[in-house]
């Protein structure tokens, strides 16, 4: 089918080869795309060349086409030779994997045995900890799924068996490539964890996974590939159907087949696969070895679980290891026991946020959340190299997530409380002060947004900071802001029957000085002199209770000229621009 072209190749004609190549493309447009076979050609010619990225995109088309050609595996190690021998190795470890044909083994195998040579390799083995509890099925079809798509070179399957009652415990005895330690009572995940971790091989890093797990094919290899993408590395994560911190996949997938397709479509390489994280979900939880031998093992205060994972990331972020989401490692999570135990992880859930607090003094939930409400109103292309300050920006965790979707933005944050600060000056460039009164240590007119999540309402003179603010935008610049409503109707109701209580959070947050309204908010931006745009709300599920609603349809009947919708808005989300 190629064969004018191989011959080009043959005869190191590269240009004319290129341009034969730019017909076989065409041609393959029509048809069913830029397969493996042509992929490895185009690879070849761009390597030969020296426009290694073109290399590296063809190599991605023709994983995508196959996601187990070895050939291609072993052109991704020879690209990574370049940058990073730790993950050039992964790749031939991995193309080892792929590769049945005894002859291309031993050119893959002298290929590694070369890099090892005249590198430094760092990558070790990885002990796969998994716990079991009554889940017999669901640990067949993990441990299934470990030895389908991995090379058995490359781990060591340890399970704690938590006293199950379902035969756990003999067939996993019966299995002759994991090491099995059976507990009498149930000891809870994180002493059960911390049992594995203990029996892992020394030097070896730690991949915590659920049983109800299934790993897709190269799920752990992306993640290893994470790992290794420098060595301040500590931990990284995948994605998945089911599971929190913005790690849930977008796209909508259900059945275990339907998430298998997936993951080969999305278990190949890409551009900007990693976004930096305050934690990761502990479902799948790939440790370096020397961080977790800094750090130290799960904290057993959590048992029987939950907040184990959270707690571990912001003593490996305190010690300054970088943690990671690995967008191109996709893991199937039935949850919950499959469901069955949802309910009661939500409670252990609230117990344990108590714990957390008890122990670091802070809230996680509200210094680590994303506000992806307000990313979405960030419209740039993401090949855009946009400048970002957000005020009281917590741990970063906004930031790091418009880093992830515009990899050339530069992003800075001021957070008030130091401790919040200096972990999150671990994930991206955060300054410790207080904005309304420390002199600003960046450029006038320099970013192209500046975010005021829930802001506003902190500060004595918040007009005042609106136009100091001002001065660091951009011409064509905007303000990013959401803002409590205080027409609301859990505020409004309570006032009219004579109370108006102060909380722990919310509207009536003890820590708000002002208090705004839409009416007020747009007086506040026109004095500025800034125009509102794209303003939006988010609503609580007590607003569109019915009850509520027929009470503030009463009130209306006094106060006509306040629409339902602003009693319903818990807080609003808008951009403003120079008018």
């Amino acid at each position: 089918m190629y064969n004018r072209l191989e011959m080009l190749l043959n005869e190191s004609n590269y240009d004319e080869a290129e341009k034969e190549l730019q017909k076989c493309l065409t041609a393959a447009e029509t048809d069913t795309g830029e397969n493996d076979v042509l992929a490895i050609l185009a690879a070849s010619i761009y390597w030969h060349k020296a426009e290694y990225e073109k290399c590296y995109g063809h190599i991605k088309a023709g994983l995508k086409y196959n996601y187990c050609n070895y050939e291609l595996y072993l052109m991704l190690g020879n690209y990574y030779e370049l940058t990073n021998p730790d993950q050039a190795w992964l790749c031939y470890q991995n193309a080892e994997f792929y590769c049945k044909d005894e002859e291309d083994l031993e050119v893959i195998r002298n290929y590694r045995l070369e890099l090892e040579l005249k590198s430094e390799i760092h990558v070790s083995k990885i002990s796969i900890v998994i716990l079991s509890y009554n889940s017999l099925e669901y640990t067949k079809q993990c441990i299934e799924s470990i030895r389908k798509n991995n090379s058995e070179k490359c781990y060591e399957i340890i399970v704690v068996d938590n006293a199950s009652q379902d035969g756990s415990a003999a067939w996993l005895e019966a299995q002759k490539d994991i090491q099995l330690i059976v507990n009498k009572e149930n000891m809870g995940f994180p002493y059960g964890c911390n049992q594995g971790i203990k029996r892992a091989e020394p030097e070896n890093d730690i991949f915590l996974l659920n049983d109800d797990t299934v790993l897709m094919p190269n799920s752990l290899f992306w993640l290893r590939m994470g790992l290794y993408e420098n060595l301040h590395i500590g931990a990284t994560g995948s994605v998945s159907n089911y599971v929190s911190n913005g790690q849930r996949i977008e796209e909508g997938v259900g059945t275990l087949e339907q998430c298998i397709e997936y993951g080969i479509r999305n278990n190949i390489p890409m551009r900007h696969p990693y976004e930096k994280k305050v934690f990761l979900v502990g479902f799948a939880l790939l440790l370096r070895r020397a961080a977790l031998d800094e750090v130290g093992l799960l904290d057993i205060r959590f048992t029987p679980g939950t907040f184990e994972d959270e707690d571990i990331a912001i003593r490996l972020q305190q010690a300054g290891w970088k943690i990671i989401l690995c967008k191109n490692s996709f893991i199937y999570h039935y949850g919950s026991g499959g469901g069955a135990n949802a309910m009661k992880w939500r409670e252990l859930s609230a117990i344990n946020s108590a714990k957390f607090h008890e122990k670091w003094n802070f809230d996680l939930g509200y210094y680590s959340c994303a506000r992806t409400e307000i990313i979405g109103l960030i419209q740039n292309p993401a090949e855009d190299k946009i400048h970002v300050l957000e005020i009281g920006c917590g741990m970063g965790a906004t930031l790091a997530e418009i880093q992830s979707h515009w990899p050339n933005s530069e992003v800075k944050g001021i957070e008030l409380v130091p401790g919040i600060a200096k972990i999150g000056a671990n994930i991206v460039d955060i300054i410790q002060g207080d904005a309304e009164h420390m002199d600003i240590p960046f450029e006038k007119c320099s970013f192209d947004y500046i975010i005021l999540g829930d802001v506003l309402e902190h500060l004595m003179e918040p007009q005042k900071m609106l136009m100091r603010l001002k001065e660091y935008l951009k011409m064509d610049g905007a303000f990013v802001c959401s803002v409590p409503n205080m027409m609301h109707m859990s505020v409004i109701l309570p006032l009219l029957q004579g109370m108006f209580n102060y909380a722990d959070a919310g509207i009536l947050d003890r820590t708000h000085i002002r208090f705004f309204t839409l009416a007020s908010i747009y007086e506040m931006f026109q004095e500025c002199k800034l125009e509102i745009e794209d303003i939006g709300a988010i609503y609580t599920v007590a607003s569109t209770d019915e009850k509520n609603i027929q009470a503030i349809k009463a009130i209306q009947i006094v106060f006509s000229t306040a629409s339902l919708q602003q009693f319903q808005a818990y807080q609003y989300i808008f951009r403003a621009k120079r008018q």
